[in-house]
């Protein structure tokens, strides 16, 4: 396994107007780590991929792959995708229908030349792997999505490459299946460890699978980090609102009170990391809970008025839409197990309060692009 070490990588593309996809990028990867990209369509996560794999050729920028150099722009050094030892596993599966699953796991070992792992079982250990070994004799059109997935897993890693490159695998799938595919995906680098690359949109997929999750933004890294300190540490308001954060409250202090366009927050203090008079503030759906109109706050909460807008059934959980008189609605995720009567009866057009954690709640300037400051500098709201 090899470490992958980027730096200045850069791809335009020409066109009126031309765009730059990636912009002066520098990564390392270390051996057996699993790293994914994350971010929305149009950020570079697949553009970057494409790069490691000798699918696209950067404009500018160096790739190493251990002690192997596969791309310098400047040095004219371009190693074909055949020639740098990577596997792939694609979105589409990009199986060959007229192979048995067998022919199409070996296929790398044979394009490769590797016949000591042909005789060795290099194809059937693999397969057993990812639970597929009693597949060998079929072909792709006789197996389900999931099936197929494992196959192509199967394929990518059957020649132990140096890294292997997932451009985002699991979208395919349907929901049960995605979970279950990821989870195995999970369980398979616990045991055996590889140096991968997985792209992907999906936040619970990041979460779930990285050892460290990068968040691109216009052909940026935004932020760099383990899911864990991604998750409870966003560096932007961008990052917060990708990785879930999507409740968004514009206030202002002005008179000894944090105000939402007109309205004073109510009950505990907002913890602000700068001394701005502006702040953005970002709660998750399930940090915040709705208090019937005119009951206590409980400790540690801020809260404001709203008007129930909608109400879907989860299963589990109510999603609650409201109007509060910000940019863009409120969401409030509301867990049925733990709620009472005044859950139960709740309407459009009812009025209520969104309340959130202060401490759970992030903070960041008005400014675009800002990024937030470590340690909270306490800000008292009018009660």
């Amino acid at each position: 396994m090899s470490q992958v070490s980027v730096s200045g990588l850069t791809r335009r593309f020409d066109g009126n107007p031309p765009t730059t996809a990636v912009a002066d990028l520098d990564l390392e990867v270390a051996d057996g780590e699993f790293l994914v990209l994350l971010g929305p369509s149009g950020c570079g996560k697949t553009t970057t991929l494409r790069c490691l794999a000798g699918l696209e050729s950067p404009s500018a920028g160096t790739i190493r792959l251990g002690d192997t150099v596969v791309w310098d722009e400047s040095r004219r050094i371009n190693l074909p995708p055949n020639k740098r030892f990577i596997g792939m596993v694609f979105q589409s599966y990009a199986l060959w229908p007229h192979m048995t699953v067998r022919k199409n796991i070996a296929y790398p070992l044979k394009a490769r030349k590797m016949k000591a792992a042909l005789a060795d079982g290099a194809v059937e250990k693999t397969a057993a792997l990812v639970d597929c070994q009693n597949l060998l004799d079929r072909y792709p059109a006789q197996l389900s999505g999931g099936q197929q997935q494992r196959v192509a897993l199967a394929r990518g890693l059957v020649a132990e490459p140096d890294l292997v490159l997932f451009d985002e695998p699991l979208s395919n799938l349907d929901a049960r299946l995605r979970d279950q595919v990821r989870g195995e995906l999970h369980e398979l680098h616990q045991r055996k460890p590889f140096t991968a690359v997985f792209v992907t949109h999906d936040q619970s997929e990041a979460l779930a699978l990285g050892t460290r999750m990068a968040i691109m933004r216009e052909g940026h890294i935004e932020q760099l980090g383990s899911p864990r300190d991604v998750f409870l540490d966003p560096a932007t308001e961008y990052v917060a609102a990708f990785i879930g954060m999507s409740n968004r409250i514009e206030a202002h202090y002005e008179d000894g009170s944090w105000k939402v366009t007109r309205t004073a927050l109510a009950g505990a203090m907002l913890r602000p990391t700068g001394a701005s008079p502006d702040l953005v503030v970002r709660v998750r759906p399930d940090d915040a809970r709705l208090v019937p109109e005119g009951e206590t706050l409980g400790p540690g909460e801020a809260g404001l008025p709203a008007v129930v807008a909608d109400i879907e059934f989860g299963g589990k959980h109510l999603d609650v839409m409201l109007d509060a008189g910000t940019e863009r609605r409120l969401h409030v995720q509301v867990q049925l197990r733990r709620s009472g009567p005044f859950v139960q009866t709740l309407g459009r057009g009812d009025r209520v309060t969104f309340a959130f954690d202060t401490d759970a709640a992030r903070y960041f300037s008005t400014e675009p692009g800002s990024r937030r400051p470590s340690g909270p500098v306490p800000v008292e709201v009018s009660a």
